[in-house]
């Protein structure tokens, strides 16, 4: 199935670019409907917002049980990407995640970023391992910039792939991407 994003969304994002805001959260709304045309509740996609990534538990480590039914350590430094979409079902325990959007602003640092990308992404790998043991399984990531995003992918025992980098945010290549996670 082609997605076709609206046009006064393009445009909202072409006004957003003109003049950057002071906060990131000033990105989220237009993300996330972007996402949401591109992944929609109707095909069984779930878009979550701030969705929290945690991580496997170690031994000795005080363990909790998500909302996946999955036990996971109870950590601090657990990371919240901006979005994570995955494929979602009517129970707690059986959502697939496909998909992390991070946003930044322009002037954010590049390395700082890039780390937690590389979180970000491991911990989901982590994560899939536990909730799909015998399926291949491959992670997409983009990291939004402003109006720049780069895209990376991880697959099942594989590292961690920058596909691409400074990508229009809205351009035909990302929409590109996005339509292949949504069809894989």
């Amino acid at each position: 199935m082609s997605v076709t994003v609206p046009e006064w969304l393009l445009k909202r994002f072409a006004a957003v670019y003109a003049k950057p805001p002071h906060y990131e959260a000033s990105y989220y709304g237009p993300i996330n409907m972007f996402l949401t045309v591109y992944f929609p509740a109707g095909d069984h996609y779930l878009v979550k917002p701030q969705a929290r990534l945690r991580q496997p538990s170690s031994p000795g480590e005080c363990v909790s049980i998500d909302s996946n039914g999955q036990e996971v350590g109870t950590r601090t430094d657990d990371g919240n990407p901006d979005f994570l979409v995955s494929i979602g079902s009517s129970d707690l325990s059986s959502d697939v995640p496909l998909l992390i959007y991070e946003v930044k602003r322009e002037d954010s640092g590049d390395t700082e970023a890039a780390q937690q990308m590389d979180r970000y992404i491991n911990w989901a790998m982590q994560y899939l391992s536990v909730l799909l043991p015998h399926a291949s399984r491959k992670i997409w990531a983009v990291l939004v910039t402003g109006s720049k995003s780069d895209v990376y992918m991880m697959e099942q025992g594989s590292s961690i792939i920058k596909i691409t980098y400074g990508l229009d945010t809205t351009g035909t290549q990302i929409r590109g991407i996005l339509q292949r996670v949504r069809e894989e």
